[in-house]
């Protein structure tokens, strides 16, 4: 396995500048540390950051820029590396496919952030898109009403 999965000076030629370049990257690891899935290490060292792009004051591109611009195994936890060794192959697949043209033009935003985020979150749950409680809650609820057990 590659202690690399992924560098910046690798999208540069496509994409023009570090900002756009680092885009992609940036938005995969925003997810994973979202998740709780970057490495103790990483975590520690990038506290302040990680605390202000989980309230969304900052963004994953700022993060891969402040970890030397590349995706190395050893920022991720064992979980997060085993995702990554399956998943990142077909990672920038689904990135274009989701943004539906240039991977470098996609806004570096927390809108854009959210469309690939339902699809790393599905990849990552087996293919199943995954189902906040609140909402599995509510499907209950309305089960249980629209089955005509309610109480009289």
């Amino acid at each position: 396995m590659s202690e690399i999965y992924d560098e910046l000076d690798r999208h540069l030629p496509a994409a023009g500048d570090i900002a756009r370049a680092s885009v992609p990257m940036g938005m995969l690891l925003a997810w994973c540390a979202r998740h709780h899935l970057l490495s103790e290490a990483v975590s520690r060292e990038h506290e302040t950051l990680l605390l202000r792009l989980r309230v969304e004051e900052a963004r994953g591109s700022e993060l891969l820029i402040a970890c030397g611009g590349s995706l190395r195994r050893d920022m991720f936890s064992a979980a997060g590396q085993a995702f990554l060794d399956s998943y990142y192959p077909r990672y920038l697949d689904d990135f274009a496919a989701c943004f539906a043209g240039d991977p470098y033009r996609v806004e570096d935003n927390w809108k854009s952030y959210g469309e690939i985020a339902r699809i790393i979150s599905r990849a990552y749950h087996g293919g199943a898109p995954a189902t906040p409680l609140v909402q599995r809650f509510k499907r209950g609820w309305r089960r249980l009403f629209e089955s005509g057990e309610r109480a009289s």
